[in-house]
């Protein structure tokens, strides 16, 4: 006779939290949907991405509230990301670099740059304008790494902040 009850191989967390019921014993286990896959999310976290005037826009077009209010907004849906994919997910480690590239902007925007010529306030402060060209430089670094590691072609504005390959860069042309 065979022995129903002896020990089984190895069932992960996951897969257990994964199972809402099992049948008769001829058979049978019902399944939850796993929700998106971690490509799916990232794919959404950059669409997101897309519709950022901060990341893009050019800086004689920028106001100072809303750029921080955008970048708070980014801040919320890095965190979003990060709560909906796995802990081993490749992607964490770029979501939270834009993160705290929007931490770093909200320290660094108040940078105060005493020899900088006397018509900045018209133009807008300088520490403001250094810090959301770091954070751009930033943050496209990071949306090239998850469009490259999960095969998301990246369009319209967004493409203007990834780097581009060459001019001295390695692997680049001439």
């Amino acid at each position: 006779m065979r022995n129903w009850f002896r020990k089984g191989g190895k069932v992960t967390a996951e897969t257990a939290r994964q199972i809402t019921g099992i049948s008769t014993p001829l058979g049978g286990v019902q399944w939850a949907d796993p929700g998106p896959s971690e490509t799916e999310l990232v794919r959404r976290f950059l669409l997101f991405l897309e519709d950022r005037r901060v990341l893009y826009n050019p800086f004689q077009l920028e106001v100072e509230s809303q750029v921080e209010h955008s970048i708070y907004q980014i801040r919320e849906e890095c965190t979003n990301t990060l709560q909906a994919l796995s802990a081993s997910a490749l992607a964490v480690v770029p979501v939270r670099a834009i993160r705290e590239a929007g931490r770093r902007f909200h320290d660094d925007q108040l940078e105060e740059f005493p020899h900088f010529d006397g018509d900045w306030p018209r133009r807008g402060r300088p520490g403001f304008f250094l810090a959301l060209g770091a954070y751009r430089a930033t943050v496209g670094h990071q949306v090239a790494l998850l469009a490259g590691r999960y095969g998301i072609d990246i369009e319209g504005d967004l493409a203007s902040i990834i780097p581009a390959l060459g001019d001295g860069a390695p692997g680049g042309g001439s």
